[in-house]
């Protein structure tokens, strides 16, 4: 019976086409060992080129070694080559601040994607079985998931990661095991419960069947199927509307937030998980890892002018008024500076990595820049020196060219849409307690020409 629902569930969803090389998770429990023996059995009909992948975790010493001796035996009596791999998980796990079962599962998908490398492509077959499938979804509803998430464990991943144990329940799994001979270990941590896991299996799930239904599993197998399905359909939908809204350039990808916010709330999220998926080249973020997306996700909702965020994979988010990017290029944070100019003369600052150069000279019309970002002429009379030349502090005030009276410098950047994280790296030109020119982008009006100017100050910014 097993056997006959694993083809059927290879052939429904396309797991394997003739031809295959695999790469077969064993930990030499009874689910993978049950996976590898299938597999075997079906490696003539589809021309599989089968390798085993065994991980010692460094969790459990002395059963570790039992572990991998009876997967390596296994192999040389299959005639199947052994890949043994070897990781201090626990060492990984506190390094990196993540769970230990979080741990455990990125440092395997580490060490498969290793090997399709070494052998030049194919899959990954896991062990996974509906005992598993229910207690993942039981775990994310309790947890809090939406769609995404409910919808368990998918028979195939990224077209490359496969499961094709997982219509098949446990107790099948083991009396197969026990038909025909096929050797196991039992992973005494799976009898703990210290993980919330573990408990689902051991103590929740038996007293919800005995108690309270008793084709519960059956039913939340049922639910996550369905549910599977709906998310197809709004997954579909995101990407309709990714492209849309969407522009990918080179080392980046934007969108206008407006555009964003005009998506219903549902394909939001998955927007953004697309974005995100397309600077990795295109793979999948692992099943439950989605914590990026959580975060920008909800930063985003609170509809902030300016937004800076690092994540990890060397990634970076930002939001500048109505324009959104994500890039691998990380900002330079830039420290408060202040530097005496020497006028005339060159001055270099290494904060902005930029150098000023000063000029004093007889004011002529001809005399007026192309460039007035980085070139300011002022009233040399109108200015006390020595001059410096600083970044932002909070209560900056000055006055813009053409007006009356003084504007905070905060007020200034809002107005022209200067997002927070920029405005360290914007230097001021400091005349006494006066801005006399904030660089790229305006003069004060008591440092500009005027039909009284007899000699001007040069300040270029390169």
């Amino acid at each position: 019976m097993l056997f006959g629902t694993v083809r059927r569930a290879i052939d429904r969803h396309g797991l394997l086409v003739k031809g295959d090389r695999v790469i077969v998770g064993v930990s030499a429990g009874v689910d993978s060992m049950v996976l590898l023996h299938t597999l075997n059995a079906l490696r003539q009909d589809y021309s599989l080129s089968l390798i085993i992948a065994h991980l010692n975790h460094g969790l459990r010493p002395v059963e570790s070694e039992k572990e991998a001796e009876l997967v390596r035996k296994e192999s040389t009596r299959l005639g199947l080559p052994f890949e043994y791999g070897q990781f201090n998980v626990k060492e990984f796990q506190e390094s990196k601040g993540f769970s230990l079962q979080d741990a455990a599962r990125k440092i395997r998908f580490q060490f498969f994607h290793h090997l399709l490398k070494k052998y030049g492509g194919g899959k990954i077959a896991l062990g996974h079985n509906a005992d598993d499938q229910v207690e993942t979804v039981l775990l994310r509803l309790l947890r809090g998931s939406g769609l995404k998430g409910l919808k368990g464990m998918l028979p195939i991943r990224e077209k490359r990661v496969i499961r094709p144990l997982l219509e098949v329940w446990r107790e099948e799994i083991e009396a197969y095991a026990q038909e025909n001979s096929i050797p196991y270990l039992i992973d005494s941590s799976n009898l703990k419960k210290d993980y919330l896991r573990n408990r689902l299996h051991l103590n929740l799930i038996p007293l919800i069947e005995q108690e309270y239904q008793p084709g519960f599993q059956r039913a939340i197998l049922k639910t996550s199927t369905f549910l599977r399905e709906e998310n197809d359909f709004i997954e579909k939908e995101a990407g309709k509307a990714y492209q849309k809204i969407a522009h990918e350039e080179e080392g980046q990808i934007t969108f206008k937030f407006s555009a964003y916010q005009s998506l219903h709330k549902a394909i939001r999220w998955r927007v953004i998980q697309k974005v995100l998926e397309k600077m990795e080249d295109g793979s999948k973020m692992d099943e439950g890892e989605w914590s990026d997306v959580d975060l920008i996700y909800r930063r985003l909702q609170q509809s902030p002018a300016s937004l800076l965020l690092e994540l990890s994979h060397g990634l970076c988010f930002e939001k500048r008024y109505d324009k959104v990017l994500l890039r691998r290029e990380r900002p330079t944070t830039i420290p408060p500076f202040e530097v005496e100019l020497r006028v005339p003369g060159r001055t270099y600052i290494k904060e902005i990595e930029r150098e000023v150069v000063v000029e004093e000279r007889e004011w002529s019309e001809s005399m007026r820049p192309d460039d007035f970002r980085n070139i300011a002429l002022l009233d040399f009379q109108s200015l006390r020196f020595p001059l410096r030349m600083r970044n932002f502090r909070p209560g900056d005030r000055f006055q813009p060219m053409g007006t009356e009276g003084t504007q905070k410098l905060k007020e200034f950047f809002i107005d022209h849409k200067i997002p927070k994280f920029e405005r360290p790296g914007i230097p001021l030109l400091i005349s006494g307690e006066m801005i006399a020119w904030i660089v790229g982008y305006r003069i004060d009006e008591r440092a500009k020409i005027t039909s009284e100017t007899k000699r001007v100050l040069r300040v270029e910014v390169h």
